[in-house]
Order: C-alpha cells, then structure tokens, then sequence
C-alpha cells in the first residue's frame, strides 16, 4: 500500500456547499438577500434609543443590520398548502408526507403484529431487517468489561465532532488490514456518525443540490429512498441488470437511464456486497460503473457496510488443518434429512464473485469516489448506530465535517470502539467467527428452501438471501402482499 496526497482536487460539490464555502470567506456574504439597508455606522436600538458608532478601526464592508419595527400595513397572504389553524408545516415536510415509503410501511406492519408463539401465533415474523444476533455473547462480554467501557472525565464532555483520533486510526487500520485498499487510509479519511443512514445523507447535502438523481442498480435496498431523499431530497433512478445475471449492469443500460432521466444525474450509488442479493460485485463491474461516472463527471458512492460479512470467501480462505468446507455447514437433523433434495436451479445466478472493496481498485477518479462502513452489521452493533464515511478527497471531507456536528456519536461509544479495535487480535478473531456462523446459517436455511420447493438466489455475503416464492406452493404471500 502506498499513500498519495493531492493539492489540488477536481471534485464534485453542491451548491449548496459553495455558497457554506463562500460565506466562511467573508462574513458578510452570509443571507445578503435578507439583511436590510442600513444607516451607514450606525446601530439603532429602538427600544432605548441608544446609539452605537461604529469604531474607526472596524472593517468598513462589514455593516451591522439594523432591526427596525415594521408598522406599515402590509396584506398578509397565507399560500395554499399552508393550513390557517391548526399545526404548520414546511413545503419540504408536507412533500415527505405525501411521498409512499414501501420499507418503512412493512417494518411498522411487522412491528404492530409482532410474532409470538403464545400471545400471538398467527403475528409476522419479520424477516426484511438485517440484524444479527449471532454474537451477541461474544460482543456482549467484550463491551461489557470493566477495562473497555470504563467511563472518565474525559467522556463526561463534548468529544471531536467526527470522532476521535484514536478511533479514525483504529479504524484506518482495521479497513487496510482487510479491505486493502490500493491507498492506505487513515484518519484524515474517515468521518465516524451516527449510522450509516445519516451519513449517506451528510453526502446527499455535500455532493447534491434539491431535485438531483442518483443512478442505482435495480432491484435496490430500500432505505436508499428514504435515507437521501428525505433530508438532501435526492431522487433514485433505478438502472436495469442483464438478463442472466441480477448483479451484471451493462454500460448501454447506464447510458439508457442517464439520458432518459427526468432530473440532473450527479452520481451513482451501489451497495456492495449487494443488498438485497446477498452477493458480492466483480472488479470489473465495479470498475464499469466508475469509469462510466468518470466519463460523465459524476461521483460514485459505495456502500460497504457488510464489508465483513463475506462469509463464503473469508471461511474457505480459513479452513482450520484436518478439515473441510463441509465441517462449518450445518448438521442438524434436519439439515441431514434435507441434505439430499436438490436445490431448484434459478436463471438469474449468475457468476459468483469474491468481495472486492472498492479501494482496493486502481480507481479512475479517486476523489470522486467515496464510501460507508459501519459497525451494525459486521460486529453485531446495529443499536449502537455507528457508520463512517471513506474519502481520500480533502474537499469533500471538509465538507462532510462541517455538516457532522449534527451525527455525533457519544464520547462513550467512541472510548468502548477504540478499546475494542486496539485488541486486534481479538477483533480479528470475532470477525472470523462470525463468518463461520453465518456460512452455517446460511447452509441450514438453503436445505429448508429446497425441502420445500422454494426457488433462491446463491448468496456469498451479507445476511440476505433472494427467494421467490411464486412456486413455492404458499398462498400466504398473496396475504402479505395485501397489507399494502
């Protein structure tokens, strides 16, 4: 690995930054459009008539507004969509409102008829959020001691908005030991938040402008909606995959969306391993989609977020002496009485590729590349909420940090993930574990889905599996359908 600095960058910002940016040079250019005229060196108090002059020494362009009564009669208009009783809301909030949430509505159907096998058996069983409870113990015993969750004084105030220090390098150096990188990151390279989630729309409000889209293979996670489009109000085209192959997007179909888009492109955005099929991309399709936006002056953002999670590579690369790639699937009993039915073969498979991250390519336009990790899936810490942000563009970066006071993580969780990625032997160890468990999730529910007929996807990564239960013989799904 080597480490590159540039001082000078070509990178893609809104402009909504631009204007952060030129207000910062100067004072004054701060809301010019809703400071009023003044009465040059002077600052009139109305209320007790006092008056200041303004000190020879003071910056001549810098004027001082004054706040003046208005007792003119002006007609009061009210616009439409505002109600004249009641609560008031902003266009933007009223926009959201009326805007269908597919996700959302089927998390807060699952969440009212939660599944109970004695107060509510016929309740659902909610299988669309990715949470993993696998290591729970492991991770429970490692932040619930003593030494790593120790509170000080120091944790008692406001730390660094984009996390500390110690953390960023602590997480540098967990990204280069098993994502290589082609640049090695550290600290200056990474913002830490409060979830992925809010940090994907920290690079909505730094890289897009109200109204923009964003190119995304389809079928996509459907957070992707949501998380952009409620805050930075960036909207999703969705891009078609090949035919045999729901992972392969060729570059007329990129071509195809970007020009019969219905809004400004400026980006591309791709979750890889890929949600929701549970596999990772190829090089070569990643590298497709950025030398596509490097062409069309967009930007690439990559969401990495079951980095870890690539079960099917890390575990047969780690196969302990005297055993096989059998030894870590499952052996129940009913696995055994189910091993020996047939998976039923889908047309969509395609190739089965091992993870690369992004950064670990020879990309075309590195600082306009850039990336989320986060802790919720790969250590089993969704409730914690902690994502980060991965760019080698210092502008970008800038920007993200200007914006990051509103997704500071406490001082505590920050202290516990510094303690925990410092053992890195134990980190490294969890991590490995982990993915032996999901490979022998994965094997048990696979000899399920063939027993009873129903047709999947091969998965490699990640904590999801694509089925399709059309032939599946179950009516029930006709049922879940109708809650919508």
């Amino acid at each position: 690995m080597t480490s590159t600095t540039s001082s000078l960058e070509s990178v893609t910002l809104s402009n909504r930054k631009r204007k952060i940016f030129s207000a910062i040079d100067h004072p004054s250019n701060l809301h010019k459009d809703i400071i009023p005229k003044i009465k040059k060196g002077r600052f009139i108090n109305e209320k007790d008539d006092r008056i200041f002059k303004k000190s020879s020494n003071e910056d001549k362009d810098f004027k001082i507004p004054i706040i003046e009564k208005n007792n003119k009669k002006s007609k009061i208009t009210t616009s439409s969509h505002i109600p004249t009783e009641g609560s008031k809301l902003s266009k933007r909030a009223i926009e959201i409102q009326k805007e269908d949430f597919f996700l959302s509505k089927g998390i807060a159907i699952a969440r009212n008829n939660k599944y109970h096998p004695e107060s509510n058996p016929n309740g659902i069983i909610n299988l669309g959020t990715a949470e993993n409870k696998l290591n729970n113990a492991e991770i429970l015993s490692k932040i619930n001691d003593p030494k790593v969750s120790c509170i000080t004084a120091e944790q008692l105030l406001y730390g660094p908005n984009p996390g500390s220090d110690k953390l960023r390098s602590e997480i540098a150096k967990l990204l280069n030991r098993h994502f290589h990188p082609k640049i090695a990151l550290n600290k200056q390279n990474i913002c830490v938040g409060n979830g992925c989630v809010p940090l994907l729309n920290l690079y909505g409000e730094a890289l897009f402008d109200a109204g923009d889209a964003f190119l995304v293979p389809g079928p996509f996670y459907g957070g992707f909606e949501a998380d952009i489009k409620y805050g930075a109000r960036a909207y999703p085209i969705p891009v078609q995959h090949e035919e045999g192959d729901y992972l392969k997007v060729s570059e007329a179909s990129l071509e195809k969306a970007l020009i019969n888009a219905n809004r400004p492109v400026k980006g591309i955005i791709i979750s890889n391993p890929n949600n929701p099929f549970g596999r990772s991309y190829s090089a070569e399709q990643l590298l497709l989609f950025c030398n596509f936006a490097k062409r069309h002056g967009l930007f690439v953002i990559c969401d990495e977020i079951y980095g870890l999670s690539t079960w099917k590579n890390i575990v047969s690369e780690n196969i302990e002496e005297g055993k096989s790639i059998e030894y870590y699937e499952c052996h129940c009993s009913q696995c055994q009485d189910n091993k020996s039915i047939k998976r039923i073969e889908s047309n969509i498979d395609g190739e089965s590729n091992k993870f690369s991250s992004i950064f670990s390519l020879d990309l075309p336009d590195p600082l306009n590349t850039h990336g989320l990790w986060g802790f919720s899936k790969d250590f089993c810490l969704n409730g914690l909420r902690i994502g980060i942000t991965i760019s080698y563009s210092k502008t970008v970066m800038l920007a993200i940090q200007k914006l990051c006071f509103l997704t500071c993580i406490p001082t505590n969780i920050d202290n516990i993930l510094v303690h925990m990625l410092s053992d890195e032997k134990w980190t490294d160890n969890f991590i490995l574990n982990n993915n032996r468990k999901l490979y022998k999730n994965y094997s048990h529910l696979t000899n399920s889905l063939n027993a009873h007929g129903i047709p999947y996807v091969k998965g490699d990564s990640g904590f999801f599996i694509y089925i399709d239960l059309h032939q599946a013989r179950i009516d029930e799904y006709i049922y879940i359908y109708n809650f919508f």
